[in-house]
């Protein structure tokens, strides 16, 4: 009887990555199990390390409501300032017409999508506000 001999390359030939549930990164080797919302899963070493667990349930919850993952639309050039100042601005102007609660989820969505932390944001916009 021919059997074959399963190699750890063939595994992971033929079985899909573990990715990150915030960012979507290939988790290789460290990686975290964690609670999200009232589910669980798997965070790479990178996002354990940079939220506190309030934060990785708002971005998980915020994500899997209006898509995307965190991270999405950075690029290597990504300017945080530039992006905290352009939604600041678009915030002020669609607080006009737009229930500020509604808009306030819109813009940490965006800011989610750029890698943008919830820190990150508030401290961008006192500084802004300053």
């Amino acid at each position: 009887m021919i059997t074959q001999q399963i190699t750890s390359d063939t595994i992971r030939g033929k079985l899909p990555s573990v990715k990150c549930k915030l960012c979507q990164i290939d988790v290789k080797k460290t990686s975290q199990i964690v609670k999200l919302g009232t589910n669980y899963g798997v965070i790479c070493s990178d996002c354990a390390e940079e939220f506190s667990s309030n934060d990785r349930e708002l971005i998980y919850n915020m994500l899997i409501a209006f898509g995307g993952y965190y991270g999405k639309l950075r690029t290597p050039t990504t300017n945080n300032y530039k992006i905290i100042k352009s939604l600041a601005e678009e915030y002020q102007i669609a607080a006009q017409k737009i229930n500020i609660a509604s808009l306030d989820v819109c813009v940490l969505h965006q800011a989610f999508l750029y890698g943008i932390s919830p820190s990150q944001v508030v401290q961008g916009l006192r500084i802004l506000s300053d």
